[in-house]
C-alpha cells in the first residue's frame, strides 16, 4: 500500500470541509467525544507552533461520478472537528474568537448561515494569530481507499490499541463482523444517531452526543437518550459506550439462546475476529437471519419503551421503579432481566403486555428481588434473573394476534429514528400532512399525484436502502397550527417536525382508519407507477400509533431497476421531488446496472 506524507494548511483542508469533500465511515468510526477543553488544547498547540499527530487520510473516487473525489478520515476527526469548530465560532479559547474577515471562505460560509457567529463584541484573534493558524501545516499521510478492506484493516491497527478509546471502541475498532454490526445498528437504533453508513464530517455533530451542560454544538443530549433519561445508565458510560455492550450481551444470548455471561473476557472474544466464540455468533446470524434479530430486537424494545414512558414521563423513572430508594448508579443488570423476559414473552410466547402501569407495577423494587452485578453478572444468575421478572410479568402479559403488534408499538422507534435521518437523508425520506386540501378540506387531487410521484422518486435513489413516506407529519410550523385549529387537535412536535396524525382527516371523510388506509392504497394501485414498485408500496402500508396520534407510513422498497410513472421518470433534489431531464433519467438507469 502505497503513501504519501505531506504538509496540507489548515485553510486548504477547511475548504474541502466546506466543499463537502471529507466523509467519515460510520461503520468503524465512533461519535464526536472531545471535550471542550481537549478542544481549546488543541488550538493552543497550533498557535504556538507544537507538532501535531499525523492526520490519516484515504483517498476516493465516488462511485456515482469517477471525476469526484473525497477524502475518508482515518485518523484524525475529532482533531479536524476541533479545528473547523474554532473557526465556525465553536467555542472560544482565552475569550477569543477567530475572526472571520481573516479567511474569506469562512466568511461566506457564515453568510450563507451555514454556522452562528458570536456577537461583534466579542474578541478576536489578531490577524498575525489567525494567519498563523490558517498558514499551520498538518502532517497528512494519505492511501488510496478504493480497497475498503484494507480501509477498516488499517483504522483497526491505528486504533485497537488508543488509550483514549473505551473498551467497547477498543473491542470494535476495526472489526467489520455481522456481529459488530449488528450491535452498532441497534445501538444507532436506541440513542437516535442514525444515519447513512458515510456522512460528511460537517455532519458528524448532527449524531453525536453531549451532555445538556456541555456546549460542543451536538444535536443529540445524553440525558435525553432513553439509557441516560431512564436510569439504565449514567452520562459517562453512554460516553464510554456501555450502551453497545449491553446491547451486545442482549443479541448474543438471544443468538445462543441462552444468558450469556455480562464479562469483559467473553464480550472480548466475541470481536475477537477467528476466536472460537466469534465464529459461533458469526454462525448463529446466519442460521438466525441478520434482519430477523434486528426486527425482534426493536419490537421488543419498542414495546418495553413504551412501557416505561406510557406509565410515566419523569425522567429516571425505570430506576425509581425497580429501586426503591436513592442512588444513582446504573440498573444494567435489572434492564437485562426485563428485556430478556420481554423477549420471552412477547417473541417466544407470543404475549403482549395489557398497560405500561402493570408492567412497571410488576417490577417495583426489582432489584431487592434479583442478583444485581454491576462488574459481572454469570449465566446462572441471569437465568434465574430473567424467570424471576417473567414470574412477576405473567399476569400482565395476554395471548394476542401478533400480526397485529407491527402497527402498535414496534414501529415507534423506527419512526422517531426515521425523522432524525431525514436530517441527514432527505432524499429517502418524505413527509406529508395529509391528503385533504388545507383550505377546502377536501380531497387534494394534486396530492394524490404528489404522493405517487414522490414514491417514484425515492425509488429511484438507487437500489441500496428503503425510503419512506408519511402521511400525518407537517414538516411546516404554519401548517401544524392551522390544523390545530381547524381541527382543534394538539400536535406533537418531534425533532424539526410536527406530527398532526390522520385521524381528523378520516373523521372529515366520514370513514374508519382501515378505510382511510384503503384509500391511499388505491391511490397508489390506480396509479401509472412502475409494476415492481406500486405492488410494493402498496404492500408495505402500515398505521403507527404515536401517542394517541395515528399516521400512515408508506415503505418503498429498494428497486432493482429505474422506476417511472407512465413514461415520467422522477428523482429527488434533497426533500424535493421534480421530473427528471432525459440526460438525468440516464444517470438513473447507470445506478441500477
Amino acid at each position: 500500500m502505497a503513501v504519501s506524507p505531506t504538509g496540507i494548511s489548515i485553510q486548504s483542508l477547511y475548504r474541502d470541509y466546506r466543499d463537502g469533500k471529507l466523509i467519515v465511515n460510520r461503520q468503524y468510526q465512533r461519535k464526536l467525544v472531545w471535550t471542550e477543553d481537549e478542544k481549546r488544547s488543541l488550538i493552543d498547540s497550533i498557535l504556538r507552533g507544537y507538532p501535531l499527530p499525523l492526520f490519516l487520510l484515504a483517498e476516493r473516487n465516488s462511485k456515482e461520478d469517477e471525476s469526484q473525489n473525497y477524502r475518508e478520515i482515518i485518523d484524525g476527526m475529532q482533531r479536524l472537528n476541533a479545528i473547523f469548530s474554532f473557526i465556525e465560532h465553536g467555542f472560544l479559547l482565552n475569550n477569543k474568537c477567530f475572526d472571520l474577515n481573516e479567511f474569506a471562505r469562512a466568511r461566506q460560509a457564515a453568510e450563507a448561515c451555514a454556522f452562528k457567529q458570536y456577537p461583534e463584541n466579542v474578541e478576536k484573534l489578531t490577524p498575525s494569530q489567525c494567519s498563523i493558524f490558517l498558514d499551520y501545516q498538518l502532517a497528512v499521510t494519505s492511501f488510496s481507499g478504493d480497497d475498503e478492506n484494507k480501509t477498516v484493516d488499517v483504522f483497526g491497527r491505528i486504533n485497537s490499541g488508543g488509550r483514549q478509546l473505551s473498551v467497547q471502541e477498543q473491542r470494535q475498532a476495526g472489526v467489520v463482523s455481522e456481529f459488530a454490526e449488528l450491535v452498532r445498528e441497534l445501538s444507532c437504533e436506541v440513542r437516535g444517531d442514525v444515519s447513512k453508513k458515510e456522512l460528511l464530517l460537517s455532519e458528524m455533530p448532527e449524531i453525536s452526543i453531549d451532555t445538556s451542560n456541555g456546549n460542543q454544538g451536538y444535536d443529540l443530549k445524553a440525558e435525553e437518550i432513553f439509557w441516560c433519561k431512564q436510569g439504565i445508565l449514567r452520562t459517562g458510560d453512554l460516553r464510554n459506550s456501555e450502551d453497545e455492550e449491553l446491547i451486545a450481551d442482549i443479541c448474543a444470548s438471544i443468538l445462543t439462546n441462552n444468558p450469556v455471561p455480562g464479562t469483559r473476557p467473553y464480550r472480548d472474544e466475541l470481536y475477537r475476529v477467528g476466536s472460537s466464540k466469534s465464529l459461533e455468533i458469526e454462525r448463529s446470524i446466519r442460521t438466525y437471519g441478520y434482519s430477523k434479530i434486528k426486527k425482534q430486537f426493536i419490537e421488543v424494545y419498542s414495546t418495553l419503551k413504551t412501557c416505561i414512558e406510557s406509565s410515566s414521563l419523569e425522567n429516571n423513572h425505570f430506576r425509581n421503579v425497580v429501586y426503591k430508594g436513592t442512588t444513582s448508579n446504573a440498573q444494567k443488570s435489572p434492564f437485562y432481566a426485563v428485556f430478556m423476559a420481554f423477549f420471552d414473552l412477547i417473541i417466544k410466547e407470543e404475549k403482549y403486555p395489557n398497560a405500561g402501569s402493570e408492567v412497571m407495577a410488576a417490577i417495583t423494587d426489582l432489584t431487592g428481588a434479583i442478583t444485581v452485578g454491576q462488574k459481572q453478572t454469570n449465566s446462572d444468575d441471569r437465568v434465574k434473573n430473567i424467570l424471576k421478572v417473567k414470574g412477576l410479568l405473567s399476569n400482565c402479559f395476554v395471548k394476542k394476534d401478533v400480526s397485529k403488534l407491527t402497527h402498535g408499538a414496534a414501529l415507534t422507534v423506527e419512526f422517531e429514528n426515521s425523522i432524525r435521518r431525514s436530517r441527514t437523508e432527505t432524499v429517502r425520506y418524505e413527509f406529508k400532512q395529509g391528503i385533504l386540501n388545507l383550505g377546502s378540506k377536501k380531497l387534494d387531487l394534486g396530492m394524490r399525484d404528489k404522493i405517487v410521484n414522490t414514491i417514484c422518486a425515492i425509488a429511484n435513489h438507487g437500489p441500496e436502502a428503503d425510503g419512506f413516506l408519511y402521511i400525518g407529519i407537517a414538516d411546516k410550523k404554519a401548517d401544524a397550527e392551522k390544523i390545530a385549529n381547524d381541527y382543534n387537535i394538539s400536535p406533537i412536535t418531534f425533532e424539526h417536525v410536527s406530527v398532526v396524525g390522520v385521524s381528523h382527516e378520516a373523521k372529515k371523510l366520514k370513514c374508519s382508519l382501515n378505510d382511510y388506509l384503503d384509500k391511499i392504497t388505491r391511490i397508489i394501485s390506480q396509479s401509472n407507477l412502475s409494476t415492481s414498485v406500486k405492488i410494493g408500496a402498496t404492500t408495505s402500508i402500515d398505521a403507527i400509533s404515536y401517542h394517541g396520534l395515528d399516521i400512515v407510513r408508506i415503505c418503498v422498497p429498494k428497486q432493482s431497476e429505474i422506476s417511472f410513472v407512465g413514461d415520467e421518470c422522477y428523482i429527488r433534489e434533497g426533500s424535493n421531488t421534480k421530473l427528471a431531464k432525459p440526460v438525468e433519467v440516464a444517470s438513473i438507469t447507470k445506478k441500477f446496472q
